[in-house]
C-alpha cells in the first residue's frame, strides 16, 4: 500500500464524518435555523439602525414597546400551541391538517379578545401608554396584528412538525426585507407609528402564502405517505395546558415583558436604548432555541438517541454562543455606534451584560426542551417561574438605582442561578441516565428534513 493511500484515509474519514453530521436530521435542522437566526438578526441590525436614524427616540421607544406588547399578547394567546405542534405533528398522520386548523382557530379567538383588552386597559393604567388610547387606528391595527402574529408564529411550528426546515429561513428573510423597505417608505407619512406599521403590513401577504404551502402542498404530500394512528385529543390538550403555565412564566419572565416594564418605569427614550441592546442579544439566544426545538422534535421521534442528541446540541450551542457572547462583550460600544452616539453611551454596559447572559440562558433553553421530551412540564414550569421571579424582582429593585443596566444585571443573575440548579438534568440526559417518556406510537418520518419551531421570533 502506498504512502499516499495511507495519508488519504484520515482525510477521507474526517470528510465522511462531516458529511454524516450534515446528513443527521437534528443537525440539519439546527443549521437551518441558525442560518435563519443569522439572517433575521442581520436584517434586524440594519432595520433598527435605519429606524434609529429615520425616527426620533421617543417614536422608536414607543413603537418598540408596542412590538413587544404585540409579541407578548400574541404569545399568551397561542395557548402553548407553538410547542404542542412540533411535539405531536410528527406522528399525527392524516389528522395533521385538523390539528393545525384547530390551533389557528383557538389562537385567533383568544388573540382577538386579548388584543381588545390590552388596547382598552393599558392606556388607562399607565400614562406612558396614552398614545395608544389616543389613536383608534393604531389600536385597531394592534388588535388585527395580534391575530396575524399568532398565525405567523404557529405556521413555523407547523412547518417544524411537518419536517420542512428550508422554508423558515426563506420566509423570515422575505418578511425582514419587506419590513425594512416599508420602514423607509412610510417614514415621511407615519413619523410616529411607521415602525409598528412596517411590522404588521407584510403579514397580510406572507401568512396566506405560507399556509397555501402547508395546506396545498405539504399536507397533500403527507396524505400520500403511510398512515399513522390517530392522536388522542385528550393527550394533546393535557400537554398544551400543562406546558402553557411554563410558557406563561417564560413570557412574563422577560422574553417580551421587559421592554414594557422599562417604558413604564423610565420612559420612551430609555426604552429605545434598552430595546436596541435587547434585540441584538436576543438573536444570539435564539441559536439555543433553534437547537432545543430540533432536540424536541428528533428525540420525540427517536427516544433512544436522547443522549447523543443532547450532547450534540450542547456542543453546537457552545460553538456559537460562547464566541458570540465574547463579541458582544468586547465590541458592545462599536456595535451600538451603528445606531448613534446616544445608544452607544447609554446601552454599551447593558449589551455586554446581556451578552454574558446568553450563555446560561442557552443552557436553560436546552433544559426546558429536555423537560418537554420527558413530559415533565411541571418541572419546566417551576424553572420558568423561578426565572420570572428572579428576573422581574431583580429588575424592579435595580431599575431605580442603575437604570437599564439594572435589567441586565438581573438577567445575568437569574439565568446563572437557574442554570446551576438544573445542571443535573442535562448531565443525566447527556450520559444516558435519563430516559425520555416513551412515544405511544412509532413516528412516521417523511423524507424531507425537519424544520425549526420559533416560539418567540427575533425582535429584528
Amino acid at each position: 500500500m502506498s504512502r499516499a493511500t495511507l495519508k488519504a484515509r484520515p482525510t477521507r474519514s474526517r470528510a465522511d464524518r462531516a458529511l454524516d453530521a450534515l446528513r443527521d436530521p437534528l443537525y440539519r435542522t439546527g443549521y437551518a435555523l441558525v442560518a435563519n437566526t443569522a439572517g433575521t438578526t442581520a436584517i434586524g441590525v440594519v432595520y433598527w439602525a435605519v429606524a434609529a436614524h429615520l425616527y426620533d427616540r421617543q417614536a422608536l421607544g414607543r413603537c418598540s414597546a408596542l412590538v413587544s406588547a404585540l409579541i407578548l399578547v400574541s404569545s399568551l394567546a397561542q395557548l402553548n400551541l407553538a410547542n404542542t405542534l412540533p411535539r405531536f405533528l410528527p406522528r399525527a398522520g392524516r389528522s395533521a391538517g385538523r390539528l393545525i386548523t384547530y390551533s389557528y382557530g383557538a389562537s385567533s379567538i383568544v388573540a382577538l379578545a386579548a388584543g381588545l383588552a390590552f388596547v382598552t386597559v393599558m392606556p388607562r393604567v399607565n400614562a406612558q401608554w396614552q398614545f395608544l388610547g389616543a389613536s383608534p387606528p393604531l389600536a385597531i391595527l394592534f388588535v388585527v396584528a395580534t391575530v396575524l402574529w399568532g398565525v405567523f408564529t404557529l405556521e413555523d411550528a407547523a412547518l417544524a412538525g411537518l419536517h420542512r426546515a428550508v422554508v423558515v429561513p426563506a420566509e423570515n428573510t422575505v418578511y425582514g426585507v419587506f419590513k425594512l423597505l416599508l420602514l423607509v417608505a412610510v417614514a415621511s407619512v407615519l413619523s410616529s407609528t411607521g415602525i409598528f406599521a412596517s411590522w404588521v403590513i407584510p403579514l397580510v401577504a406572507i401568512v396566506p402564502a405560507i399556509n397555501w404551502l402547508i395546506f396545498r402542498r405539504y399536507l397533500v404530500d403527507r396524505e400520500s405517505a403511510a398512515a399513522a394512528p390517530e392522536l388522542s385529543a385528550r393527550k394533546i390538550l393535557r400537554f398544551a395546558s400543562g406546558n402553557y403555565l411554563g410558557s406563561l412564566f417564560a413570557q412574563v419572565g422577560g422574553q417580551t415583558l421587559l421592554p414594557l416594564l422599562v417604558l413604564s418605569a423610565l420612559g420612551a427614550a430609555a426604552n429605545s436604548s434598552f430595546y436596541v441592546a435587547w434585540m441584538i442579544a436576543s438573536g444570539l439566544e435564539l441559536v439555543a432555541l433553534s437547537f432545543g426545538t430540533s432536540l424536541l422534535v428528533e428525540a420525540s421521534a427517536a427516544p433512544h438517541r436522547l443522549a447523543q442528541l443532547t450532547r450534540g446540541v450542547l456542543v453546537r450551542c457552545a460553538v456559537v454562543t460562547v464566541p458570540g457572547a465574547a463579541v458582544l462583550v468586547l465590541a458592545a460600544r462599536p456595535i451600538l455606534l451603528i445606531y448613534g452616539p446616544a445608544y452607544a453611551s447609554q446601552a454599551s454596559a447593558l449589551l455586554a451584560m446581556l451578552g454574558v447572559a446568553t450563555i446560561p440562558a442557552s443552557f436553560v433553553l436546552v433544559v426546558l426542551s429536555l423537560d418537554r421530551i420527558a413530559r415533565r412540564v411541571g418541572r419546566a414550569a417551576v424553572s420558568q417561574l423561578a426565572l420570572a421571579v428572579l428576573m422581574l424582582g431583580g429588575s424592579w429593585l435595580l431599575l431605580g438605582k442603575l437604570g437599564i443596566n439594572g435589567v441586565g444585571l438581573a438577567w445575568v443573575g437569574a439565568n446563572v442561578l437557574v442554570a446551576l440548579a438544573r445542571c443535573p438534568t442535562v448531565i443525566g440526559a447527556a450520559r444516558g441516565r435519563t430516559a425520555p417518556a416513551p412515544a405511544p406510537t412509532p413516528a412516521v418520518r417523511p423524507t424531507a428534513e425537519p424544520g425549526p419551531d420559533v416560539r418567540t421570533r427575533p425582535y429584528g
